[in-house]
């Protein structure tokens, strides 16, 4: 026959086991900051603020490294003065201006900046200067090339579709 104090040993130890069984399932929460909490650029381009301007998605579209890169991205102006980013690279710099309480969208052509090269093969990422003022900041800046169809369009002398051929897959040999 069971007593009372079997029963009650019993009930500790069962909650001790469910306790420990709750800590073990949930402690990856307990000691690990939340992926959700990160914030990140979820796009190709990086985002920063460069005094004043907001500095949103940049990236330079090219063939190569050695050929002509354009600037793709969005500029940010919410002050009452215009303000004018320098981009310098290793084979040159760009100004862009931002009026006052403006976007500059260098997706639109009447906004295309581009630059010589970028020194590096796309899928690589470009060492560059952006400034305004006396301010300015060291960027690494994602150069990308025509393979993502949405950037094609972007690419400076036109995209050839050829540069793709290495990423079909060959067919495979009859079975014999």
């Amino acid at each position: 026959m069971m007593t009372a104090q079997k029963n009650r040993g019993r009930r500790v130890v069962a909650a001790a086991a469910l306790a420990m069984l709750s800590l073990g399932v949930t402690s990856c929460g307990a000691i690990n900051e939340q992926a959700t909490t990160f914030q990140y650029a979820a796009s190709d381009g990086i985002v920063l603020n460069v005094g004043d301007v907001e500095v949103r998605n940049l990236m330079l579209v090219t063939k190569s490294a050695t050929d002509e890169a354009r600037l793709l991205g969005s500029l940010v102006n919410s002050t009452d003065a215009a303000q004018k980013l320098e981009v310098t690279l290793a084979s040159g710099s760009v100004s862009i201006d931002v009026p006052a309480k403006s976007v500059v969208s260098l997706e639109k052509t009447e906004n295309a900046k581009t630059v010589p090269s970028t020194g590096v093969l796309p899928g690589a990422l470009a060492q560059a200067t952006l400034s305004i003022g006396s301010g300015s900041d060291e960027v690494r800046i994602p150069v990308i090339d025509g393979t993502l169809e949405e950037y094609r369009e972007y690419v400076p002398g036109g995209f050839d579709p050829k540069s793709l051929e290495h990423l079909t897959p060959s067919e495979k040999p009859a079975a014999h």
